[in-house]
C-alpha cells in the first residue's frame, strides 16, 4: 500500500479504525462508507446534549505516578474521546509537576484544545488518598504493568468501584467492576 498510496486520489473504508490506521500513512481524503446503510443496532447510541461540560458528575481518580508504563496519555486520549462524544466526565489525577513537566504540560493542552473536566491533585499523603477514594465515583487504573497495584486494593477496601486494565496483575489482586484493553483510548472511553 505504501508504494502505491501516491497514485491514489482518495479512499473508502469501513471502519472508524481502519480510517485511523489509514491515516497514519496517507493525507489523501479518507471516507468511512460502511457495510450497512442502516446503522441501527450498529453503533453505541449515547444520549447526550450539545450544552456546557458540567452535565455529567461521574467522577474518576487516577493514584499514580507519570512513568511511562502508568499510561496517562491513552487515559487522556479516552477522555478526548469521550468529549468529541459530548461526554464530560471529571477525573483527578495525582501527578508530580516537577518530576514529570512534560505529561502535564502535555496533559493541560489536552484539557484546553478539549474542555476536560481533568484536575491535577499532585503528590497526595496517604491520607488524602484515603479521602479522595471516599469522594469520587471510580478508580481508574490503565496502567500497563504494576508488580502489586496498592490502589486496587485501596479502593476494593473503600468499597469503590474499580475500572481496570484487562490484565493479569488486576485479576492477581482484584475483580474489577469493568475492563478494557489498555492500549485502546477507544476501549478505555
Amino acid at each position: 500500500l505504501r508504494t502505491r498510496i501516491s497514485h491514489v486520489d482518495e479512499f473508502a473504508v469501513q471502519t472508524p479504525s481502519m480510517k485511523r490506521l489509514l491515516q497514519s500513512m496517507a493525507a489523501t481524503p479518507i471516507h468511512i462508507l460502511p457495510f450497512v446503510t442502516q446503522q441501527e443496532g450498529y453503533t453505541r447510541s449515547i444520549n447526550t446534549t450539545t450544552a456546557a461540560p458540567e452535565r455529567m458528575t461521574a467522577v474518576f481518580l487516577y493514584v499514580a505516578s507519570g512513568e511511562p508504563h502508568k499510561n496517562h496519555r491513552k487515559l487522556i486520549e479516552a477522555w478526548c474521546l469521550l468529549a468529541e462524544q459530548g461526554i464530560y466526565p471529571f477525573l483527578k489525577l495525582t501527578l508530580n509537576q516537577s518530576t514529570s513537566p512534560d505529561l502535564c504540560r502535555w496533559i493541560d493542552e489536552m484539557i484546553k484544545r478539549h474542555s476536560l473536566n481533568i484536575e491535577n491533585l499532585g503528590t497526595l499523603t496517604h491520607d488524602r488518598v484515603l479521602e479522595h477514594y471516599r469522594c469520587v465515583d471510580a478508580l481508574i487504573y490503565p496502567s500497563t504493568f504494576e508488580s502489586f497495584g496498592l490502589p486496587l486494593i485501596e479502593a476494593r477496601q473503600a468499597d469503590l468501584s474499580i475500572l481496570a486494565s484487562e490484565l493479569d496483575y488486576v485479576r492477581d489482586v482484584i475483580d474489577p467492576e469493568q475492563s478494557f484493553d489498555p492500549e485502546s483510548p477507544i476501549s478505555i472511553a
